[in-house]
């Protein structure tokens, strides 16, 4: 796994680093600044005769650490032969000691450079504009940004962009550490921000580069070590890390004198008479995914196209007609006969919805996956709501609810917007309000567990997954995870990961216009072979 960072957590290793370690600020930018040019070297410059034709690179500078380390960055091109044009953006003597002690020494190697201030804002444009450039580097602000950008420093972001939309000769955007104008810790844009083609990020991922739409403008991230490791975090580790890992190293080994029974029994109570592609999916995810056997608890109606999707799965029925009493009865046995239940997608939420949601709250004693409609009755009834944060067992925290905003928003009281606005911190206080395990779904989906800090945030996956069925299909794949005996974190987080790289192949294979949520399963398929 792979730590993501919030300022605070990135200034506290940056302290740890040089205090605890012995690091200098002045050895961790020079690192920093070696690490930048080697990806521009290696992007820029390679296979490139810099005698006959210089690569041309403008470099705009700030007055704190990023600055610094752009001020360096100046120098050891211009040392490389480059034809370069440093800028720096605001008074000099409001510069910190360390940009400073930079500046002064790209002066003594007479670093060509032009001052970016309030007054003579207009003049460095127009020195600017009659150059020819292939490589912008934005070395602005780095971590910290949390208000709009204004004045010099919003003139040099613009003046950035303006350059970047040139239609012929477009010169490249590179920004350390952070597009400037990116909140750090929430992905926002401050106002106005730089659209880099690639982000060279120090030692970890921040926040702001993988939430949306600082995801956007960061462009390709490559994370450039220059010594500041897991160990400057001291006790104080980072809340949020993202899978990283091969997929086939995240699963179970398979036993090879197994059964079908060996490899889990999953339950799937889904589909009503509306809605009978739901339980479709989630079985021929499940499958995929490595369930040994799957039961298909469902409405009659779908009992024949189930029968021809997905004729693996074993199917159990109920009808319109059918008691409360009698659609609990059939369903308890299906219970006993179980390993893990996914139940939700497709149901509804009329009387039977709501009847073999409590019957499984009363009655199993499975790891458990509530989705969709399943999330949608925890909202609107107190007896779910209750029943469900007394189910936990075996020292584990589920059931397991993977809620979209939508349906987030109805179980925690808040309106959409303010579940993306506050992704890092609604799923973890609805997980310790109902002692479960919270997966939010959406474009960068997290896991939350009560009574856990640490959070793991999904970063696999594309937009041609915002299609119908999608959620059907990560239904099923916790669930054969859940099969497997992994815990409720694992599962939930695990499964979004899988789920992700499965629709990237779906997108790889289709494109992300035309991809559905099937394909999302044959992704999966070619993703575990």
């Amino acid at each position: 796994m792979e730590y993501i960072v919030s300022t605070e957590e990135m200034r506290l290793a940056d302290r740890n680093t040089s205090a605890i370690f012995g690091l200098s600020e002045m050895v961790l930018m020079e690192r920093a600044a070696l690490a930048c040019v080697s990806v521009l070297t290696d992007r820029f410059m390679a296979g490139r005769d810099m005698s006959v034709s210089p690569l041309g690179v403008l470099i705009f500078a700030g007055s704190g650490g990023n600055g610094g380390d752009g001020i360096a960055v100046a120098r050891l091109l211009h040392q490389r032969g480059c034809q370069v044009l440093l800028v720096t953006v605001g008074e000099i003597d409001r510069f910190s000691e360390i940009a400073t002690k930079q500046l002064e020494i790209a002066m003594k190697y007479e670093v060509p450079m032009i001052r970016m201030r309030e007054a003579s804002e207009a003049e460095a444009v127009r020195i600017i504009a009659e150059r020819r450039f292939d490589v912008i580097v934005d070395a602005i602000f780095g971590i910290g940004v949390s208000r709009p950008l204004s004045g010099v420093h919003a003139a040099a972001v613009a003046m950035i962009q303006h350059l970047r939309s040139i239609e012929v000769g477009r010169p490249a955007v590179v920004s350390i550490d952070m597009p400037s104008g990116i909140h750090t810790d929430t992905g926002e844009v401050c106002g106005i921000a730089v659209q880099a083609d690639l982000t060279v990020t120090m030692n970890h991922k921040k926040l702001g580069l993988v939430l949306y739409p600082g995801a956007v403008h960061a462009g390709e991230i490559v994370v450039a070590d220059v010594g500041i490791t897991a160990e400057s975090f001291a006790d104080q580790a980072p809340a949020v890390r993202a899978y990283c890992e091969n997929p086939s190293d995240l699963l179970p080994a398979r036993n090879p004198a197994g059964n079908k029974g060996t490899f889990g029994k999953l339950l799937i109570v889904a589909g009503n008479t509306s809605i009978g592609g739901a339980p479709i999916l989630a079985a021929r995810a499940a499958f995929a995914a490595g369930a040994g056997m799957v039961r298909v608890f469902t409405a009659a109606a779908n009992r024949i196209p189930l029968l021809n999707a997905c004729p693996e799965a074993l199917i159990d029925t109920w009808e319109e007609t059918d008691e409360p009493a009698e659609v609990a009865a059939a369903l308890q046995r299906a219970l006993a006969w179980s390993n893990a239940c996914v139940i939700g997608p497709g149901i509804g939420t009329g009387e039977t919805a709501a009847c073999m949601l409590k019957t499984v709250l009363e009655n199993g004693s499975l790891p458990l996956i509530i989705d969709a409609d399943g999330c949608n009755l925890i909202a609107e009834d107190p007896w779910v709501r209750e029943a469900l944060k007394s189910y936990s067992q075996d020292g584990d925290i589920w059931p397991v609810l993977t809620p979209h905003p939508g349906e987030f928003a109805g179980l925690a009281g808040l309106e959409n917007a303010q579940v993306r606005k506050n992704l890092l911190t609604a799923p973890k206080e609805l997980a310790d309000e109902l002692n479960c395990t919270v997966l939010c779904k959406d474009a960068r989906s997290i896991t939350a567990q009560a009574g856990e800090d640490a959070q793991i945030l999904n970063l696999s996956g594309n937009c041609g997954m915002a299609t119908a069925g999608s959620g059907d299909v990560l239904s099923g794949i916790a669930g054969a995870l859940a099969c497997a005996g992994m815990g409720a974190m694992e599962t939930a987080s695990v499964a979004a990961y899988l789920h992700g790289l499965a629709g990237d192949r779906a997108a790889k294979n289709l494109g992300t216009r035309s991809m559905t949520a099937m394909d999302e399963v044959s992704g999966l398929r070619e993703l575990l072979v």
